[in-house]
């Protein structure tokens, strides 16, 4: 059975708590490790107040970890500031172990151990694997090492098959869970679907980041369809954005929000979303991304990739081309950024968007007109 671990990041991010709780009551993790080094014990208690009873028994605490017993959280993870729990703590007790020796003499004695780093690591720069896959499997063929081994460093979900080939069950990530999706649904609406049931469609095939875009309704209206689709989301611990509606974000019902070419300016609104909310762009030249990338942007919508009916008032199309010369200015100058491809994508595109270097993809049209929707997202999931 597998079993997934999250860490949070040691910054804050976007509606992190709200993110934490969706990821535990969705069942894509099953703990989620509080790991905020450079906080003081008020700053935690705070951080963890936000969490209802029934997640924070599935945290486990790397510092401060009297609050466990004080809040009820239910598990401490012992390291060299750690070394011991609470005296009268009675939860989980998980360790981090850096060679085979330390998971021999903790194994018995936790419930479970953190062995790193497997791969190198995503988010600590220098952190490098220094383990043999093919000895960590002659390990785990001998019973040496079991069902308490979780692999952590450079985990992700594209290399967790091979890992449970050497015989890992319990994976640990910290940077996979975190990042963007790369694929994004735009809502829209035909004769088939209106915005929930194409936004549901989205959500069931495994499609986890949707903007909710209703360029000509009222405020009114575009809060009644957040309404269902902030639960539909938080079921699938799935990202809701809304576009262009900055001021729809102080309801709670949006991770973040995305601004074209003619809304707010990125460095205004940056202002006003700091890091408690995600920031999109709509970018179509080289200009335009390094100026979204210097205001703030968290990532950028760049397109049109070819004429789409979706969108008034196109920009210069980009094609393969264009997409292809940005990213190699990006490279050149060392900027990472995720920028999704938009504008008339289909499933054909996939793998020639994917060589241009592009980070993912924004579709609508694709989805909603395909006779096989859930085939189609399947497609696009496989690529990107």
């Amino acid at each position: 059975m597998r079993r997934l671990i999250g860490i949070t990041p040691q910054e804050n991010v976007f509606r992190e708590q709200e993110r934490i709780s969706a990821m535990i009551r969705s069942g894509k993790v099953e703990y989620f490790h509080i790991r905020k080094p450079d906080f003081t014990e008020i700053q935690m208690r705070d951080y963890l107040s936000h969490f209802d009873a029934d997640v924070r028994k599935q945290l486990s605490l790397h510092d401060h970890h009297r609050l466990a017993v004080e809040m009820n959280i239910g598990g401490v993870h012992l390291n060299g500031r750690n070394p011991n729990p609470p005296v009268s703590f009675s939860g989980r007790i998980s360790r981090s172990c850096h060679s085979i020796e330390e998971v021999l003499q903790c194994k018995n004695k936790v419930d479970y151990c953190f062995l790193s780093p497997i791969f190198d690591s995503i988010s600590k720069q220098g952190y490098c694997s220094k383990f043999s896959l093919a000895e960590l499997k002659r390990l785990f063929d001998k019973k040496v090492l079991d069902e308490k081994v979780c692999a952590l460093s450079g985990v992700t979900f594209d290399n967790i098959g091979q890992l449970e080939e050497v015989g890992f069950s319990s994976f640990v990530m910290l940077s996979a869970l975190w990042e963007l999706p790369r694929t994004m649904f735009i809502s829209h609406q035909n004769a088939r679907f209106d915005y929930v049931s194409g936004c549901k469609e989205a959500l069931r095939g495994g499609i986890r980041f949707l903007q909710l875009r209703m360029k000509d309704a009222s405020d009114d209206d575009v809060l009644a369809i957040a309404k269902i689709l902030r639960p539909e989301c938080d079921k699938y611990a799935a990202l809701l954005t809304v576009d262009d509606r900055i001021n729809l974000l102080e309801t709670g019902l949006f991770d973040g929000v995305h601004l074209g070419k003619n809304d707010m300016p990125i460095a205004e609104a940056k202002k006003l979303t700091g890091n408690n909310f995600l920031l999109g762009a709509t970018c179509n030249t080289e200009d335009d991304v390094f100026a979204a990338i210097a205001d703030g942007a968290d990532y950028i919508g760049m397109g049109p990739f070819r004429f789409t009916t979706t969108k008034k008032n196109l920009s210069a199309i980009l094609g393969l081309e264009g997409y292809s010369n940005i990213m190699q200015k990006l490279q050149s100058r060392g900027l990472k950024m995720p920028i999704y491809a938009i504008g008339g994508i289909t499933v054909d595109d996939l793998d020639d968007l994917k060589q241009t270097g592009i980070y993912g993809v924004a579709i609508s049209s694709v989805i909603l007109e395909s006779q096989n929707p859930d085939d189609t997202i399947k497609q696009i999931l496989k690529t990107f």
